[in-house]
C-alpha cells in the first residue's frame, strides 16, 4: 500500500513538473532537422503501475522548444537527479536517482514526428510509468 501511495504521488508530482516546465522552462532552438518532434498541441495519457485510471494532459510545444523539456520525464522532486542523458534524433534516454526510489532509467521514443511513447523505470522492470503522446493540431494561442 506504501508503494502505491509513493507511486501516485510520483505520478502526480511528475506531471505537474511536466506541464511547468512547458510552460516556464527557457526556450533553446532545436531545428526540425536536429529532433524529429513536430509542435503543435500533444495529448498526452500516462498510465501509472497500479494505478486504478490513466491520466490525460494536453501539451503545446512550440518550433523552438527544448526536447527535454518538452518531452522527457521530469523529475517529480527536488530530490531526484537526472544523468547520464543521452540524445538522438528520435529518441531521449536518462538515469534518475531518487531519494526514496530506486536507480530509474527513461526513455521516450518517437516511432513518427506525430507520435512517441515514453517509460520510467528501473532497468529490467516493468515501467513504473508509461507514457503515450500524440499530436493532434497546430496550437493556436498561448493559452492551449
Amino acid at each position: 500500500m506504501q508503494v502505491a501511495y509513493q507511486l501516485a504521488r510520483f505520478v502526480r508530482a511528475a506531471l505537474t513538473v511536466l506541464l511547468l516546465s512547458s510552460v516556464l522552462a527557457p526556450r533553446a532552438h532545436a531545428d526540425a532537422g536536429d529532433f524529429q518532434a513536430m509542435p503543435g498541441l500533444w495529448k498526452i495519457v500516462t498510465h501509472a503501475k497500479g494505478a486504478p485510471h490513466e491520466t490525460v494532459a494536453w501539451h503545446c510545444v512550440d518550433e523552438d522548444a527544448d526536447p527535454w523539456a518538452s518531452f522527457a520525464l521530469p523529475p517529480p522532486d527536488a530530490s531526484c537527479q537526472r544523468s547520464d542523458e543521452h540524445r538522438s534524433r528520435t529518441s531521449l534516454d536518462w538515469n534518475m536517482q531518487c531519494h526514496a526510489l530506486p536507480a530509474l532509467h527513461g526513455r521516450v521514443a518517437f516511432d513518427s514526428p506525430e507520435h512517441y511513447s515514453a517509460s520510467l523505470g528501473a532497468e529490467g522492470a516493468e515501467p513504473l510509468l508509461r507514457v503515450d503522446g500524440r499530436r493532434y493540431a497546430a496550437c493556436t494561442s498561448p493559452k492551449d
